[in-house]
């Protein structure tokens, strides 16, 4: 829903090819949710064939070969009643780790710990790309647009920082967890992980 809705509100905006569309989006959401053209002409065919767009000639020298499309009147209602309408489930949990780690049930804590730590790395790596890239100015004019694509940067920001604080949960849950465990066996076997040197601790990692 978010995808076609979205395109709808760029065709809003003016009339454009897949490419274009799928340029812009790129461009919006600052790179961090990115679309690939046959994602955009295959949702652009649906709308077509529910009216709420429609195709046009090119004006352009590839008119034979470009598909152009442009938004209907029903269209721009749908994109409207979406803008206006709240997010039922706001941020549903589904992404990857969240699906990975419901299948941990019968795995060992050595192995969930290995997976959290490499996680861990890769929320780092986002985490400074982002921050590198809300210190770029913005492409294009300043103004409203530039103050979007900075909120925009920090909801990027904020998600992946949340999600190191997951981690860090995990993390401590499943430490005392198995401190829990040793101490019923009466055991002093070395912890199931170790942290790499120099990892930042939980308090450390938030700016």
């Amino acid at each position: 829903m978010s995808i076609r809705c979205a395109l709808l509100g760029l065709l809003a905006e003016k009339t454009m090819h897949g490419y274009e569309l799928k340029s812009k989006f790129d461009d919006i959401t600052g790179g961090f949710w990115q679309l690939n053209c046959g994602q955009v002409y295959a949702t652009l065919v649906r709308l077509q064939r529910e009216g709420l767009v429609e195709r046009v000639p090119s004006s352009g020298p590839s008119q034979s070969e470009r598909r152009v499309f442009r938004i209907t009147e029903e269209g721009r209602a749908a994109f409207e009643d979406w803008m206006a309408y709240p997010v039922a489930q706001p941020r549903p949990l589904r992404d990857d780790l969240f699906l990975r780690l419901a299948f941990c049930n019968g795995v060992s804590l050595e192995t969930i710990f290995r997976m959290i730590n490499r996680q861990h790395d890769a929320c780092m790596v986002q985490l400074q790309r982002i921050r590198k890239r809300k210190g770029e100015p913005a492409p294009g004019p300043s103004g409203s647009s530039s103050v979007i694509r900075s909120l925009l940067m920090d909801a990027a920001e904020f998600y992946v920082e949340a999600e190191l604080r997951w981690l860090s949960h995990i993390e401590g849950e499943l430490t005392e967890k198995w401190s829990k465990r040793q101490e019923r066996q009466g055991g002093r076997s070395a912890r199931p992980f170790a942290l790499r040197p120099g990892r930042p601790s939980p308090s450390a990692l938030y700016r």
